[in-house]
């Protein structure tokens, strides 16, 4: 993962929005093929542990993906990281 940008809220905390930057993420979880045409991006909200005095959110933006294979029975799925539960 990487991370995009981190906003600072009103209240002082803040919102670190991350992006897939591990490329194996495009391969079907049911094949093994790997999409290059996106279906669209979903947002998760992954927990963490606390950091430091002021809150801490995390949204990791995915995109989610056609698997081109014709005999693979997913039609799309989306990314994913082993490390990320």
């Amino acid at each position: 993962m990487a991370v995009e940008r981190v906003e600072r809220l009103a209240d002082g905390s803040r919102v670190a929005w991350l992006v897939t930057a591990d490329e194996a993420a495009r391969a079907c979880p049911g094949c093994g093929v790997f999409s290059g045409r996106v279906k669209g991006v979903v947002r998760t909200r992954p927990r963490d542990l606390p950091c430091g005095s002021g809150g801490l959110q995390l949204v990791w933006v995915k995109r989610r993906w056609y698997c081109r294979e014709p005999l693979c029975g997913r039609g799309s799925f989306t990314e994913s990281l082993p490390v990320v539960a």
